[in-house]
């Protein structure tokens, strides 16, 4: 019992004590209502009991406070759902979904700050300093006695009409999370193939399509979205299928046909031509220039075979040393012998010993940055790289 009375007399205390700070403060009556709740919680009041309306706030005010305003507003309206003359819940609804700077959520939000208004007309107040470039737009003069419902349902619009429309609807039913956009739907999947085709991301585009008309096969929108994607591509005899559906549906879609599959082909062109990786040029080879004398290691690259790991091995066939006095030596023991060099075309000739007996086609001198290199090619398929560390 000494414990329960503790406790009501420190909620008492806390809640005392935010209410007459709201008041000198000139903090406004939703703060008041925000503190209440916060100072109920760390009291465990009624106010946030489990299940409550104020718990579920708490909840979504503190996806606020982190501006999660996505979590926010998502947990707010559910609120509204529960209770839709809440006006605090309106208000943060409203203010979350316009927080995320997105133009169809804006315009749902207009529905919930004019009934937040209805309801509270103080919030008026908040709302002008707290989104003020906002606040210029949205109409704040709602009878105060009735909550203002919107003259139309939110996201729709009577004058527009076809795929403009269609496209309109989708996009704001993403946005609110609303049932024409729910898990699995048509709607869903025709949502992702509208941002796939909008970035001309055509194939991408068609399997979203695709699964759409999977669950509804007749949506004449759909099957116009997904022949122009087909066209886009070059596909145009498996397009036309769903072209017939789509004028039978919707006949006008007809006039504008050719033009967009003309813009569309132009848009995947232009998109696969990026795509092409150009292989940048190979490096060219100079030979010649004041030759590097020292030893020379020579390998045989031999290519293993496709899909091999790794594709290439190196094997080793010895090594010469060009002296400075125009002779060379083969391995440690291996024979002596002359050579000459021109400077000009980096051409070694064996002149003697090992290495004329050889009987390559070609040696070539490149000097190389750290590594000089003397190619030896024997035939168009056989050749030793030998290489010096300078």
């Amino acid at each position: 019992m000494t414990r329960l009375l503790l406790r009501m007399f420190m909620a008492c205390l806390l809640l005392g004590t935010g209410w007459v700070a709201s008041a000198q403060s000139g903090q406004d009556e939703l703060e008041a209502y925000i503190q209440k709740l916060k100072a109920s919680k760390a009291t465990g009041g009624n106010e946030t009991a489990f299940m409550s309306i104020g718990s579920d706030f708490m909840y979504a005010q503190e996806y606020y406070e982190a501006k999660n305003y996505s979590s926010a507003a998502y947990s707010f309206r559910a609120i509204v759902q529960r209770q839709q003359d809440h006006p605090y819940a309106n208000y943060q609804l409203a203010v979350s979904l316009l927080k995320q700077n997105d133009p169809e959520k804006a315009k749902e939000a207009e529905a919930y700050l004019e009934r937040a208004f209805a309801l509270s007309p103080g919030l008026k107040a908040r709302f002008a300093r707290e989104m003020p470039q906002s606040s210029s737009t949205v109409s704040t003069t709602p009878n105060p006695k009735t909550p203002v419902k919107p003259s139309n349902p939110i996201g729709t619009n009577p004058s527009a009409q076809g795929l403009a429309a269609y496209i309109a609807k989708i996009k704001h039913s993403y946005a609110i999370s609303g049932p024409e956009t729910q898990m699995l739907s048509a709607g869903q999947e025709a949502h992702g193939g509208i941002q796939y085709y909008e970035a001309g991301e055509f194939a991408s585009a068609e399997t979203s399509f695709f699964l759409s008309l999977a669950r509804d096969a007749q949506n004449p929108y759909v099957n116009y979205l997904m022949a122009v994607s087909l066209a886009a591509q070059g596909k145009t005899t498996a397009a036309q299928s769903y072209y017939q559906k789509a004028i039978a549906g919707d006949a006008a879609l007809q006039n504008q046909y050719t033009t967009d599959v003309a813009s569309a082909k132009a848009l995947w062109d232009k998109k696969q031509q990026a795509k092409i990786i150009k292989p940048a040029p190979a490096p060219k080879v100079t030979y010649g220039g004041p030759l590097t004398y020292g030893k020379y290691t020579c390998h045989q690259s031999i290519w293993n075979g496709p899909n091999a790991s790794p594709a290439y091995r190196f094997d080793y066939k010895g090594y010469f040393e060009l002296r400075k006095d125009g002779t060379y030596r083969w391995l440690d023991n291996g024979g002596t012998g002359r050579y000459s060099y021109n400077v000009k075309t980096g051409a070694i000739t064996w002149l003697s010993g090992p290495m004329k007996g050889q009987a390559p086609k070609s040696s070539k001198f490149q000097k190389g940055t750290t590594v000089a290199q003397v190619t030896v090619e024997f035939s168009e398929n056989y050749r030793w790289e030998c290489g010096c560390k300078k």
